[in-house]
């Protein structure tokens, strides 16, 4: 949770302290009509080369990356409890037990009780859709591992359409600042002939160079660790799914709760390790 506050903190103190060391004063950096170009730019070519899905799949991971991560070792341990009480419910009072559960989760007694499943909307869907499946008695000839492995690529492709449609952008930055110095250099142009200010035009010629550099300074120092801190999200999201899924098809084979628990188990990545008292 604090690793991208100080990541922040060390790329801003980087920057604006080692430009102060250099002798600069911060106001020469100062040139709020180069951010204007710039990043009115930037953000117009993102909502015009995107749907307005992957908008709001953007918002929604960049709360993540200032909240902290979504996929944690609590929400692992959540996870397997809630697949190994549905699978146990089902055990006990037989597979139509479960519709009333997955037919209206937020007001289910058993998911109520795993809050950050609740919060996880993927994992939710996932996990209700496939118990819905499932209730539904699909025939012997549907392979349900594929199922799964289908349902899976096709939320992992929709989420990475986000880093995709960062990542151009972040590509575009350093040439969008050079269209901002190339205005000031136009703007710079207007200042020769006759009685020439030097310093103006040593002024206008720094905010055109500041433009060149405020591209590059958010296309490697702000998009680009975002998009690869989305990337990493969406793989551990990937992960969560495919451990899920592994539960899910051993129980579809009738495997025990507390075999298809440990099948689940040895799925959840090393750095998310749930030891077996935890469960």
């Amino acid at each position: 949770m604090f690793a991208k506050p100080i990541g922040i903190l060390v790329i801003t103190l980087s920057f604006f302290g080692g430009f102060l060391l250099m002798g600069g004063s911060l106001l020469s950096l100062w040139h709020p009509s180069e951010l204007v170009v710039i990043l009115g730019l930037a953000l117009g070519t993102f909502l015009s080369a995107t749907p307005t899905s992957v908008w709001w799949r953007t918002l929604g991971f960049l709360g993540r990356y200032f909240s902290g991560e979504k996929v944690s070792k609590d929400l692992y341990t959540e996870t397997l409890g809630l697949l190994e009480a549905l699978a146990r419910l089902s055990r006990s009072s037989g597979v139509l037990a479960l519709e009333k559960h997955v037919t209206d989760p937020d007001d289910s007694s058993i998911f109520l009780e795993y809050p950050l499943v609740l919060k996880h909307k993927d994992l939710k869907k996932f996990i209700v859709d496939n118990f819905s499946y499932l209730l539904l008695n699909p025939p012997q000839s549907q392979v349900f591992d594929h199922h799964l492995e289908n349902q899976i690529y096709d939320i992992y492709d929709s989420m990475s359409e986000v880093p995709k449609s960062v990542g151009k952008v972040a590509d575009w930055l350093p040439g969008f600042g050079i269209v901002a110095a190339v205005l000031g250099v136009i703007l710079t142009m207007e200042l020769l002939g006759g009685d020439m200010d030097v310093a103006k035009i040593g002024t206008a010629i720094g905010a055109a160079l500041v433009g060149t550099l405020t591209g590059v300074f958010f296309a490697f120092a702000v998009l680009a660790p975002f998009t690869h801190s989305i990337e990493v999200m969406i793989r551990q999201d990937k992960s969560l799914l495919e451990m899920t899924a592994s539960f899910l098809s051993a129980y579809a084979n009738g495997v025990s709760p507390n075999l298809a628990v440990e099948i689940g188990r040895q799925r959840v990545p090393p750095e998310f390790e749930v030891p077996r008292e935890e469960d």
